[in-house]
């Protein structure tokens, strides 16, 4: 009985040791394209649906031991059209041409830091309005 016990504590030691970590490549291309005629000119392009803005992200986990762990969460705008980062008024680009926004990490940049006391997050998060009001997927 003994032989078992300490076996099953090293079975469960070896198991905590040996939590793997996780880094998730995440997005969605939220598009449509569009075509009006007009008297003067007929136009198409390539536009987001109106549902959810296109975004690519990187998010990840990593245990530290001792019920702690350590996550960051990367999410950037992305013009579907022509895949450059999408300009906001968060990220101090200015309006630009096509193609002229970098990949910047505009929507979500966090780090965290998770235990028995709850979560500690410094960066550029989501506000609950945003949470609340704006998050759609049909």
């Amino acid at each position: 009985m003994k032989k078992s016990l300490i076996a099953l504590a090293v079975l469960a030691a070896s198991g905590a040791a040996m939590a793997q970590s996780s880094v998730t490549l995440f997005g969605i291309v939220d598009a449509t394209y569009a075509y009006g005629s007009g008297s003067v000119a007929n136009k198409s392009q390539l536009t987001n649906s109106g549902y959810n803005s296109s975004r690519l992200g990187f998010r990840g986990v990593e245990d530290l031991g001792g019920g702690m762990s350590a996550s960051f969460w990367l999410e950037a705008g992305v013009n579907n059209d022509n895949g450059s980062g999408a300009n906001t008024s968060t990220n101090n680009q200015g309006a630009a041409a096509a193609g002229g926004g970098g990949l910047t990490f505009n929507r979500r940049s966090t780090v965290s830091l998770n235990g028995g006391f709850g979560e500690v997050r410094l960066g550029r998060d989501y506000t609950p309005q945003f949470w609340n009001l704006t998050v759609f997927d049909p």
